[in-house]
Parts: structure tokens; C-alpha cells; sequence
């Protein structure tokens, strides 16, 4: 009788497991994809993150050395995706003593939405693309408008020999933070590269867009210090053939002067008056 009963239990806690697991599974979705840098050489060890709006990891994954990765994601919109190398991430790089022509900065995807096994495939250089944000004006013209923060690491370096960074942050709770009137003599901190060294090519739904507008904005970080931000305003893409319910924005940075590049993207869920 006692073997039974042992048998019984071992029979129902397999079948308990094996129905988390299941629902595990199906409250989860499978990413996976390829890091490169821009010339098409595998970034081997890259971690690839998950961030929730205070930017703690949710999910990882680490390339092999071919630059491949691949991760379980549990379903939900993500604020971040974050992926590096960190050994070669600017702060640490200079901790490490690396040679700064290894020295790289970060690839960003913005509200990710994790509802269906994915492909992302990453690039990233020197340049960052923070920030991304796209919306559409009801009753303007038919277009799209994106923002979007470059950060070239180079112009950061050359910034660092005679400034010091007071108002970078991250991961901090801003709810009570009172933002005080520009003042007429703030600073700039010249990270983006100036409106005409500044190359851009945007990409809705893997359909390459003209870009109609490019306007250069203040972004203060604070009442005396302030950075360089970007409005574009893109055309609609021609072929609406995405059946995914939201769009897929690619951005490709390129400083002129310098060769810094970078890429980001951007999801935003349609809206019912997008046709």
C-alpha cells in the first residue's frame, strides 16, 4: 500500500510540473538573434537585457562566440532592450585601460513588445540612439514624428576634457523632482553631432522612409545644463503590409565627422485611426 501511495505521489507531482512548465511556456515567448558590429563581425559574450521601466533586468541572454543569443522572455511590453559587451562599454573600458578606438557604447530598442517568438538581430558602434520615441499628430499632415537623443562617443570624450558630467541619470526615482525655469546662461553638452554632421536613415516596418524634416531641439536636463535632441518628421511607408498589431521603427545614426555609428528601434502599438 505504501508503494502505491508513493507511486501516486510521484505520478501527480510529475504531472504538476510538467503543467507548470507548460503554462511557463505559454506565458513566455523565445528571442533570439545575431550581435554584430557594423561590418558584420560577431560580437562573442554580448548581454542582451530586459529592462522594466526602472531599469531592472528582467531576461538575459549572452551571445556565443558567433554572436549568436537566445532567451525565454515572459509576454508583456518591455520599456528597454539593452545590449553590450561590457567589457567594452565606455565606463568600463576606461576602468579596464582598453585602447579607445575598442571602446563602444550601447544598442537601445524602446517599448518592446514580447508577444509572439522574435528575431532581433543587433548592431552597435560609437553612437547611441536614446530615447526613441515616434507618434503621429491627429489632423496634421500624413507622416510620422520621432524623437530620438545621439550620443556619439567621441564628442562625449572631448566633452569629458573639459566638463564634468553633473546631471546624468539613471535608475532614480524623478516623481518629486522639481524642474526649474531655464536659465539664459545653461550650458550645452555637445554629445549629438551638429544638425549637418548628423546622418540619419529610418526604416517602418523593414520599408525605408524619406526622412521630410530633421529640426535640431534643446533638451534640458536641468535649469543650466542642457543637450542636442533630434525631431524627425518621416513619410508613411508605402506598403502596409504589417499584420503585427504595431509598428517597427529602425533608426541608423551616422556622425559625418567623426564615423561614430549606432542604431535603435522602436515599437509602437497602432492605433485604431492608422490605417
Amino acid at each position: 500500500m505504501t508503494q502505491i501511495i508513493r507511486f501516486l505521489f510521484y505520478i501527480s507531482m510529475s504531472f504538476l510540473f510538467c503543467t507548470v512548465g507548460y503554462a511557463q511556456q505559454q506565458d513566455s515567448v523565445t528571442i533570439s538573434g545575431r550581435v554584430t558590429n557594423f561590418n558584420g563581425q560577431p560580437i562573442d559574450s554580448c548581454s542582451v537585457c530586459w529592462y522594466t521601466p526602472r531599469f531592472n533586468p528582467v531576461s538575459e541572454g549572452i551571445t556565443n562566440k558567433d554572436g549568436y543569443y537566445t532567451v525565454r522572455v515572459p509576454k508583456g511590453k518591455y520599456q528597454s532592450v539593452y545590449a553590450i559587451y561590457y567589457p567594452t562599454y565606455a565606463h568600463t573600458a576606461l576602468k579596464l585601460g582598453l585602447p579607445e578606438a575598442e571602446h563602444r557604447l550601447e544598442f537601445w530598442a524602446w517599448d518592446f513588445i514580447a508577444d509572439r517568438d522574435t528575431t532581433l538581430n543587433i548592431r552597435y558602434h560609437r553612437m547611441e540612439a536614446y530615447g526613441i520615441r515616434a507618434f503621429r499628430i491627429p489632423g496634421a499632415m500624413p507622416a510620422y514624428q520621432i524623437y530620438v537623443r545621439p550620443m556619439s562617443l567621441t564628442r562625449f570624450y572631448e566633452w569629458m576634457k573639459t566638463s564634468e558630467p553633473a546631471s546624468i541619470v539613471r535608475n532614480e526615482d524623478l516623481s518629486n523632482k522639481k524642474q526649474q525655469a531655464q536659465s539664459k546662461e545653461a550650458k550645452v553638452d555637445q554629445w549629438a553631432p551638429p544638425i549637418d554632421q548628423l546622418k540619419v536613415v529610418v526604416w517602418i516596418d523593414g520599408e525605408e522612409v524619406p526622412i521630410l524634416m530633421k529640426q535640431e531641439i534643446k533638451e534640458y536636463y536641468d535649469a543650466d545644463e542642457y543637450g542636442s535632441a533630434y525631431l524627425l518628421t518621416v513619410d508613411l511607408p508605402k506598403h502596409l503590409q504589417n499584420d503585427l498589431p504595431y509598428r517597427v521603427f529602425k533608426l541608423e545614426l551616422t556622425d559625418l565627422e567623426n564615423g561614430d555609428r549606432g542604431e535603435g528601434l522602436y515599437y509602437m502599438e497602432k492605433e485604431n485611426y492608422i490605417k
